[in-house]
Parts: structure tokens; sequence; C-alpha cells
């Protein structure tokens, strides 16, 4: 049996070769924070409908990368942050599945996007270099390069109708398919990748500002108002950019 899930990401996880694929084997084109929706349920268990229980390793793993997942997003200490995630790796690194591998530094370089940071690639190349997995390749290069090479085709399906009209170079209707996203992490996400790509208009900052406030993700909604002070300022729109600096003051330590 195959189970479908979105991380937000986008992805395919799947058990350990051999014995491990007796158990289902998740798949969603890049881990829903890579899927429509960075749902960054790695893995969206759902095991009870194969009648086999999940692996520790499994559990372990999916439960270290939501911990990192809420504190990446909602502003926790760093060194709380980078724990989860390397104990999230040492889990997966147990089953000796490289492609869940990738799909966890996907996940960190999509929530990197999403807050409008560096993306550190981390072990990602090595990994993808010892085994390729078209769709999380092509996630990859979404979030990090030439939007030229992606084949949108392979993306999950949250992001194909923003992506297709980006690619055609109609900004202003790629923002308003990116607002439709319905899934919160993957709208900011494709926010990310939008700021990264095109000029940043107000319409694509308000709708990355209201979805980190609406869902109590500081880190992504910090960075977004300080973008979005930027934009005033440089725009010579004074007063906004005097009402961000404020609200800006309130919630930063």
């Amino acid at each position: 049996m195959k189970k479908r899930f979105l991380l937000s990401t986008a992805a395919t996880p799947g058990l350990a070769p051999g014995e491990g694929r007796r158990h289902c084997r998740l798949r969603s084109p890049v881990l829903c924070a890579l899927g429509g929706c960075l749902t960054l349920s790695l893995f969206l268990l759902l095991l009870s409908g194969c009648g086999k229980p999940a692996p520790a390793w499994f559990a372990a793993g999916h439960q270290q990368l939501e911990s990192f997942k809420s504190a990446f997003l909602t502003g926790a200490a760093p060194r709380l942050v980078e724990l989860h995630f390397q104990r999230a790796l040492g889990e997966l690194k147990k089953s000796g599945d490289l492609d869940l591998l990738q799909k966890a530094w996907l996940t960190r370089m999509a929530l990197q996007v999403a807050s409008r940071e560096k993306t550190e690639r981390g072990d990602y190349p090595a990994i993808e270099s010892a085994l390729s997995v078209p769709a999380n390749r092509q996630f990859y290069l979404f979030l990090t390069g030439d939007p030229a090479v992606v084949d949108g085709a392979l993306l999950p399906s949250a992001y194909q109708p923003f992506w297709q009209t980006l690619q055609k170079g109609e900004t202003v209707a790629a923002f308003q398919k990116l607002a439709l996203i319905k899934e919160p992490l993957s709208r900011l996400i494709a926010a990310g990748v939008a700021a990264r790509l095109t000029p940043i208009s107000e319409d694509l900052l308000l709708t990355a500002v209201e979805t980190a406030s609406r869902n109590g993700w500081k880190r992504p909604l910090l960075a977004w108002l300080k973008e979005s002070q930027g934009f005033y300022e440089k725009t010579g729109q004074t007063a906004k950019a005097e009402a961000v600096s404020r609200r800006l003051a309130l919630i930063t330590p």
C-alpha cells in the first residue's frame, strides 16, 4: 500500500531497502514543505492502515523533525533548533535510507527559504551524489537554483500553478496563485522562492507577513517584517515603514 503525504515541503519518504519496504512507503513529491504542504510531517505515518507498526527509528525521526520545525518557526534558541535537527538525522541514519536523509536536509532548506535566510545545503550534495532521487533534485533546484532548469511536473502539486506562471514571467499572476496555496507553510516557502527570483512587491510581503503572523511563526515573521520595512523605506512610503518599525520594536526581544 502507498500513502501520499506532504511536507513541507514535497517529498517521497520511504523506509529502508529490503525488509523495511514491507512497511508502507509514504510517497509525496518532496516532503510537503516540500510538498504541497511542508506539513513537515516528514512522516504522516498512518501506518495503522498498513497493518505494520512504525519502526522505532521512523517514529523517533518523525518526532524530532516535527520538534525541529516547530522550534525553528517559533524562534526557539538556535542550540535547541540544531539539537532537534541533529537528533532527527541520527534516527534516519539508522536506516541508511538516503532518500529520507535528503528530505530532512530539504526540509531544513525549505524552512530557511521561508524565513528569508541563507540556504545551508549541508550534507545534501554529498548524499545526492550517492543516490539521485528526481523529485528531491527538482525541489532542491526549486529552492536554490535556476528556475529555467526546474521541471515543474516533478514539484509537489500545490506549487505547480504558482511555478508554471512564474516561469512564464507573469509575476503578478504568480503572486496571485501563491496566495491561493492552501497550506500555510507551503505558501510561505513559495513566497521565499518568489522573493529570491523576482522583484519584491507589497502584495508578496503582505501575504508572507500575514501567513507567518497567523500561525505564530515568529522567526519568519521578523524576517518578512524587516524586509517590509526596507521595501517601504526604499519606495518612499515613510508612514508604512514607521508602522512596521514600531511593530518590530514591540515584538522583538
